[in-house]
């Protein structure tokens, strides 16, 4: 088998090329520079959505008993005024805690949000709001003393028990 002069000559060249102990690299391609990722914006926290279904109000019954969801509210209170101390007047404390109530309807939405956050369904009504943590009954709070102005927590802040839930 005859080969080729030329791809003799080619193979040839290409091995000396390789031995040759050259100190120069061959030159560096500039590659296209990689684009800094952008970050990803920061989560916005979810509205909280009660997973139960929206219960009529149907005027229900609804008997004063022994209130079963006061430790929701109650938490909500305490995380409301370490979270937002700029609603209370921390130095007129009515007792335990129950501070003057600076700005009623921020500290009325500020609970609420504090009931959500324990994954716990509340809605703001006139006057109390109501607390759910299924369908069978919600219970009534009026966590605001209106002469005064003050926190109303613990069993005082209880105002009724009705079934099925209203909201």
């Amino acid at each position: 088998m005859k080969m080729n002069p030329a791809f003799a000559a080619a193979v040839l060249g290409a091995i000396a090329l390789a031995g040759c102990g050259s100190s120069k690299s061959p030159a560096a391609s500039n590659p296209a520079p990689t684009p800094t990722p952008t970050p990803a914006p920061a989560a916005t926290p979810q509205a909280f959505s009660c997973p139960l279904a929206a219960m009529p109000d149907l005027h229900n019954t609804c008997p004063k008993l022994t209130p079963q969801l006061n430790e929701y509210v109650d938490k909500a209170i305490a995380q409301t005024v370490r979270d937002h101390p700029g609603l209370f007047d921390l130095h007129d404390d009515l007792f335990n805690g129950n501070y003057r109530v600076l700005d009623r309807s921020r500290y009325v939405k500020a609970v609420v949000q504090a009931i959500h956050a324990q994954g716990v369904c509340a809605v703001e009504e006139f006057e109390e709001i109501a607390v759910k943590t299924s369908n069978e009954f919600n219970e009534q709070y009026n966590i605001w003393v209106s002469t005064g102005g003050y926190i109303r927590k613990g069993p005082g802040a209880y105002i009724t028990t009705c079934f099925p839930a209203q909201f």
